[in-house]
């Protein structure tokens, strides 16, 4: 596979969406098992205001993750501002710290408001979701910079082949034809397979060689044509052991 299934865009949104949707249907899913002792009085359903109020938080809360993945981290943590980072971060909190209190304003009644729990519910959920949206884009640069470290070594590698194929090319399609020469001087019956072997060799670094991919079964054929023609031209002066298994 040319990407993997969790790297394409669509996938990524789709998480994106079921983890959100799964993290704030929690306080709905929990809430029959944590009211069961309470009073039948209190386990009326709550108000539609209730619910929007719900929702319209939540929409805060995901808009501040992607401003501090997307925006903040890019602008002020890697450019190493820190100290400008943490009052952008501040002063986020304290915006939403008010928006929601005014929210709560709009929508409720002001008598149930708990100042005291209001700060510390929403400190505890403004440090969780500053923390997943900060291992989030950390976990996606890391993951960005491993793939660019790939890409540059397979196209360094690309280069050092090409490199070597331009060197060794020449001098040795030289000595195979010069080699060829002298069985055809001699009528040997070498001859023939010995063409054969330099055809699909050319072949190989004409045609195949620039491919993203090559099969196994060529790149192994080309490396015994190879080793063959080299073996035929030092005869016994050399010796090579294959091992292609």
């Amino acid at each position: 596979m040319s990407a993997k299934w969790y790297a394409k865009k669509w996938m990524t949104v789709v998480l994106h969406i079921a983890i959100w949707v799964l993290l704030f249907s929690l306080p709905y899913i929990l809430k029959p098992s944590l009211g069961e002792n309470r009073p039948a009085s209190e386990q009326r359903s709550e108000p539609a205001l209730v619910h929007l109020r719900y929702i319209i938080n939540d929409l805060i809360y995901i808009s501040f993750f992607y401003l501090n993945a997307l925006v903040l981290i890019p602008t002020f943590i890697n450019k190493r501002k820190y100290k400008q980072y943490g009052a952008v971060v501040l002063a986020s909190f304290l915006t939403i710290l008010f928006a929601t209190w005014m929210i709560f304003f709009m929508m409720m009644d002001m008598k149930k408001f708990n100042i005291r729990g209001h700060i510390l519910f929403n400190l505890f959920f403004f440090l969780f979701i500053l923390a997943g949206s900060t291992a989030y884009t950390l976990i996606k640069e890391r993951i960005l910079a491993d793939k660019l470290a790939r890409e540059k070594e397979n196209e360094n590698l690309k280069t050092e082949l090409s490199l070597l194929r331009s060197q060794a090319s020449p001098h040795f399609m030289f000595n195979v034809l010069n080699n060829m020469v002298a069985l055809a001087r001699k009528k040997s019956d070498l001859l023939e397979p010995s063409l054969l072997k330099f055809s699909s060799l050319m072949r190989y670094m004409l045609y195949d060689a620039d491919e993203e991919k090559v099969g196994l079964e060529k790149e192994i054929d080309y490396l015994q044509s190879y080793i063959d023609l080299q073996q035929q031209r030092f005869g016994k002066n050399v010796q090579i052991n294959v091992n292609l298994q």
